[in-house]
């Protein structure tokens, strides 16, 4: 019976873990899928400016939860950007929105977690422009990520 009782123990906590697991990317961040609202437009990040960068907080508000110099990493691939700061544990972002028509800016909006809109602007050349950052509770701008 013991036996029994541990082999069922193990199976619960094995079983435990692997549910948990799911709510967390192939990277161990956790993962926040946006879910695009009626009138607004889906936004896909352009090819050209995949991959991983390094960047520093500048221009940061006071309400900002990243003060000047706040070292990040962002990477984005296949219209999924997974944000890693200093300090802080790392986020994966799904479902990017158009900021507007016609624009060269995307959100990725972390509506799970941190309530911050990542809005990811390139440059008319086709390169990372800067990433700039704002609350999704009320639109308020944060600050700037780049790289200058």
């Amino acid at each position: 019976m013991k036996t029994f009782k541990k082999i069922t123990l193990l199976f619960l906590t094995i079983s435990l873990a692997i549910a948990c697991s799911s709510e967390s990317s192939s990277s161990g961040c956790e993962t926040c899928e946006y879910t695009i609202a009626s009138g607004e437009t889906a936004g896909t990040a352009a090819k050209s400016i995949e991959g991983t960068y390094n960047l520093t907080m500048h221009f940061a508000d006071a309400a900002s939860p990243y003060p000047d110099g706040t070292k990040a990493t962002f990477t984005l691939m296949d219209n999924v950007l997974t944000v890693e700061v200093a300090g802080e544990e790392c986020i994966t972002i799904k479902n990017p929105r158009l900021t507007t028509a016609g624009s060269t800016e995307i959100q990725f909006r972390d509506t799970c977690r941190d309530k911050i809109s990542y809005d990811v602007s390139m440059t008319q050349s086709g390169e990372l422009n800067e990433i700039n950052i704002s609350s999704t509770v009320d639109s308020k701008w944060l600050g700037q990520f780049n790289d200058k």
